[in-house]
């Protein structure tokens, strides 16, 4: 076979392969308004948001004190000269070879730019206007978890202050000032318990708060209609709209329903004008109803001629 008809037949066959993917994918397609509301699913939640096994070890004690790639590897139990070892013996690529390990940022006091004082008076000007202190900083084994200060002690700092007196500066002094400085730090849960609402209890060992109603929460996953607030802890309808006039949206159907003539409209109406729906006739102690002709043009006032003396 030719070099050209070598050609033909691979593009051939190509084409082919392609055609068949697409025809079998035909039937799988899937348009917006056809998907429902149990498809879409209930609200995303964090990611391990549900799952109790995944969320214990993120903020596990052993999680929280990692500070290196060594430690991290013998937590998941692989051993640190396995991997370097596996490494040269399969050889790297140019750009890993330019590259170098990562370090982490482990969490401790490191120096932080702070501001030395902030007077009301904009006529005081001061130096220096800023110093660095230690402050807590860093990342942790965990997206659940935050750098933290553990130990805050005040220090005490001079700075110089002046007074612009409109052509000139006047010295004005030292000034002692105090600034917090962290001398420990420690990785703790980012979700405090005073962020719980109060349907909700804290879980320490998994840093979340968890909805106390959780038999509300699985009779809402069965609607179709409905869809839970993790955060609230309620269970609300998934697309509420407006309805049109004489209909309202009913929060436990999810649905537009009609305005009833309650009893208790009809009541109200009753006290307010004496009366009864359902009778004919005036009420014989409702009192008559008199309208005010108070203006003196009013045909009404005028009396009309009688028709024999026209």
């Amino acid at each position: 076979m030719s070099r050209l008809n070598k050609f033909v037949a691979c593009r051939t066959l190509v084409l082919a392969i392609f055609c068949r993917l697409v025809t079998s994918q035909r039937d799988g397609m899937v348009f917006p308004d056809q998907i429902s509301p149990r498809a879409l699913g209930p609200p995303a939640e964090p990611p391990a948001a549900d799952n109790a096994a995944l969320l214990r070890p993120r903020s596990s004690p052993v999680v929280k004190k990692i500070n290196s790639v060594d430690e991290f590897l013998r937590m998941i139990g692989v051993s640190p000269s396995e991997v370097f070892s596996l490494s040269s013996r399969i050889g790297e690529s140019e750009e890993r070879k330019n590259s170098k390990m990562a370090e982490q940022a482990v969490c401790k006091p490191s120096l932080k730019v702070v501001p030395t004082y902030e007077p009301n008076d904009p006529s005081i000007f001061f130096f220096p206007r800023c110093t660095r202190v230690n402050r807590c900083g860093g990342c942790c084994g965990s997206q659940l978890l935050s750098c933290e200060a553990k130990e805050t002690e005040t220090q005490n700092f001079e700075i110089v202050v002046a007074k612009f007196m409109g052509d000139r500066f006047e010295y004005q002094g030292k000034q002692v000032v105090p600034i917090d400085v962290d001398t420990e730090c420690e990785c703790n849960c980012i979700v405090k318990p005073s962020d719980c609402t109060p349907k909700q209890i804290y879980k320490p060992a998994e840093c979340k708060c968890t909805c106390t109603n959780q038999d509300e929460r699985q009779k809402c996953n069965e609607h179709e209609e409905k869809t839970w607030d993790p955060i609230n802890c309620s269970c609300s309808c998934r697309s509420p709209h407006e309805c049109s006039t004489g209909w309202f949206y009913d929060q436990n159907t999810c649905r537009c329903e009609q305005l009833p003539l309650s009893k208790s409209w009809f009541s109200s109406v009753t006290k307010e004008t004496g009366y009864r729906f359902g009778q004919t006739q005036r009420p014989e102690n409702a009192p008559p109803v008199i309208i005010s002709l108070s203006d003196a043009d009013d045909p009404r006032r005028k009396p009309k001629p009688d028709p024999e003396y026209k």
